[in-house]
């Protein structure tokens, strides 16, 4: 607690003192495993994140054009569920997947497999 100007207040209450997930703290500080971005060569960073998902959600389904795989290997699909067609990707920087075994711009789902 502090006592600012005779108020009282939880420290925690403050927004820009509120804990974050590991993940989201790995992400902001620069230590995200993975990096997906809306257009080639990692223009307009769509995610920053350590854990898959069996779907990206409509904000970013189908948009992924560059990954920056800065941890791992990771396998990505076209469908949700991990389905569809799929692409491994190691640690390295690709501008544009389209140029891959896996389509531009056709992610659904991904998940790290080493």
């Amino acid at each position: 607690m502090s006592n600012i100007n005779n108020q009282t207040q939880d420290l925690y209450s403050i927004e820009a003192v509120q804990d974050l997930s590991h993940e989201t703290a790995a992400a902001i500080s620069g230590g995200a495993a993975l990096e997906l971005y809306d257009d080639s060569n990692f223009r307009r960073l769509l995610v920053q994140t350590n854990q898959g998902t069996r779907n990206v959600g409509d904000r970013v389904n189908d948009r992924i054009t560059s990954i920056v795989v800065n941890e791992g290997v990771w396998r990505f699909y076209t469908d949700s569920q991990f389905r569809g067609v799929s692409a491994d990707l190691g640690r390295g920087r690709y501008a544009n997947i389209g140029l891959g075994i896996i389509p531009n711009d056709s992610i659904t789902s991904f998940r790290r497999i080493r």
